[in-house]
């Protein structure tokens, strides 16, 4: 006889990577004009980044680009008998809508971190911030699971044998799968500036100083699991 079984298993990881995107938007009654101001909004936020950290332009990657036209539907004001029976409408463009998003990834360090969230904060750009914890080898922290689940699994399968009074034999296959999770905040920090000057150095070392005091990551979660099939005997 043959009894089907999973085995779990998981544990607690403190990330080891940041992965932060910053979309910028920008809109115009002309294409041209959208792209113009979206574009500038990117170029000036990767200009003052890349001279007040130590982060290069060449980090920043673009996962998304997009221009494209809205629109609006206006009801016609009925000017015969005939036309109150129809329904008249007019469609009117709100013109163009311009977004970009860019994404940087970097082995956790608080403060960079802090810095870049500082610095964007700071940003003429007023790009709307991402971040994202994770892990750069979760398979790896998975593979250190498998003994675990499948401890797991055969613990279950001896339970179910000696509960049917018979013999565990040996294990002929195993399904294995797993999961993991990511650890994320979301946050308009372009809004929270309260003028349109930049702040100086002191100002921004003082937002650095307390970011890396107040922002802390929960750990990710990471499991694996297996389906294993076991042979009994009597």
């Amino acid at each position: 006889m043959q009894i089907f079984v999973d085995g779990y298993a998981e544990k607690q990881v403190a990330p080891d990577q940041i992965i932060a995107s910053a979309s910028f938007h920008a809109h115009a009654n002309d294409y041209n004009e959208a792209m113009q101001r979206g574009v500038e909004k990117v170029k000036n936020f990767i200009e003052y980044i890349e001279n007040e950290s130590d982060f290069e332009a060449k980090d920043f990657k673009t996962y998304a680009y997009n221009i494209s036209e809205h629109f609006h539907t206006n009801r016609i004001e009925a000017k015969t008998e005939e036309d109150l029976e129809k329904n008249l409408t007019r469609r009117v463009s709100d013109g163009f809508f311009f977004e970009q998003r860019l994404q940087i990834i970097f082995d956790y360090n608080k403060e960079r971190l802090a810095r870049l969230l500082a610095l964007t904060s700071n940003s003429d750009s007023f790009p709307h911030l991402h971040i994202e914890f994770t892990l750069k080898d979760y398979r790896e922290h998975q593979r250190t699971l498998l003994a675990d689940a499948y401890a797991d699994a055969r613990s279950k399968a001896s339970a179910l044998v000696t509960a049917s009074e018979k013999h565990l034999r040996d294990c002929v296959r195993v399904e294995i799968d797993g999961h993991h999770h990511t650890t994320s905040y979301e946050g308009d920090f372009a809004l929270a500036k309260m003028s349109a000057v930049r702040g100086s150095e002191a100002d921004i070392q003082e937002q650095i100083k307390a970011i890396d005091e107040t922002f802390r990551p929960d750990d990710i979660t990471v499991s694996k699991s297996i389906s294993c099939v076991w042979e009994t005997s009597d």
